[in-house]
């Protein structure tokens, strides 16, 4: 039975910093804005400029940020390397992440896939975790990460696109080649995965529970999309969908959008609850100041463990049961 639910409202007031680094805005319009987007630092979704590891015969590009102060400020990102690499040694290097963590890289560039895991474990379950818009880097999310990992999951992040990040219709095609790269390479269990994402990922991670079985990926067991966007308001470039009516009934499926998100609004949180079918299902609007705008999720403070964290972590355990 469908359940109906109400939206969620949070009410905590925490004020927190932001980084100024992303307040940073510029001014151009169509392609050019997309550019201008990536070359100053903003991704198209409102996160920060990182770029994809390359491929393994191209230089990699993806650099680890840097942790800053504020409890609830997303981490900024280190300039790259200048060092030119010889050809035969370029390789993705490894992202900021914490040393107790096993992180390795499953093929080639942006069809390509991070993987992280427990040291000597190989029968955790999947939470296939899907970036925001530019979000390459893997240490953009690492807090949150590594809380997954830490609690019994490997996560898998594709990498999905790179620089000039202009293809938003391709970037799904990202998203299975390095899933599939992930279960060629690494030995991963094919039961038991949640979906999880953010902006442009939390959009993906409805259209990967909608067509896994056509693509003969492992099933969604969950889906939970934080603010989830095919398109802001100042890129004029837009995520096709794959229709949420074709989630199956058994697939839980969580979806939030914030009060105060000004990049990609309430309107594809909205659209997927309203047309998926999901015997379990949730629309939570955050109203809590600290993350109620678009960049809540990469936060690592109180709030966002509370609202994001927290939530995903009870809809693995009750996926999983």
């Amino acid at each position: 039975m469908r359940v109906a639910r109400r939206p969620v409202r949070w009410g905590v007031a925490e004020k927190s910093t932001v980084s100024a680094r992303f307040r940073h805005t510029c001014s151009a319009t169509g392609a050019a804005l997309a550019l201008a987007l990536a070359a100053c630092g903003g991704g198209g979704d409102g996160s920060p400029r990182a770029t994809a590891p390359a491929a393994r015969s191209a230089s990699p590009s993806a650099t680890a940020p840097a942790s800053t102060s504020a409890p609830d400020a997303a981490p900024a990102p280190s300039a790259p390397d200048a060092t030119p690499t010889p050809p035969s040694a370029r390789r993705p290097r490894r992202p900021d992440l914490p040393a107790d963590l096993d992180v390795s890289f499953a093929g080639d560039g942006a069809r390509g896939a991070w993987v992280l895991r427990r040291r000597r474990s190989s029968d955790d379950p999947v939470v296939l975790f899907l970036h925001g818009w530019t979000a390459v880097d893997p240490a953009l999310y690492g807090p949150w990460l590594t809380h997954l990992v830490r609690t019994g999951s490997t996560v898998v992040y594709p990498v999905y696109q790179d620089a000039p990040f202009l293809a938003p219709a391709v970037a799904f095609d990202g998203v299975v080649a390095g899933v599939r790269a992930a279960l060629a390479e690494e030995d991963l269990p094919r039961k038991g995965w949640v979906v999880a994402g953010h902006s442009a990922g939390g959009a993906m991670s409805a259209d990967y529970a909608a067509r896994a079985g056509e693509l003969g990926l492992p099933p969604a067991r969950a889906v939970f999309a934080a603010y989830p966007g095919r398109r802001t308001r100042r890129i004029p470039l837009e995520l096709p969908e794959a229709d949420p009516a074709g989630i199956p009934a058994s697939t839980r499926l969580v979806a939030l959008y914030g009060a105060d998100d000004q990049t990609v609004g309430a309107t594809t949180a909205r659209r997927t609850i309203a047309r998926a079918d999901a015997d379990f299902e949730q629309l939570i609007r955050v109203d809590d100041p600290a993350v109620d705008d678009h960049l809540g999720p990469q936060r690592a403070g109180p709030a966002t463990r509370r609202v994001f964290w927290r939530r995903l972590d009870a809809l693995i355990r009750a996926a999983r049961r």
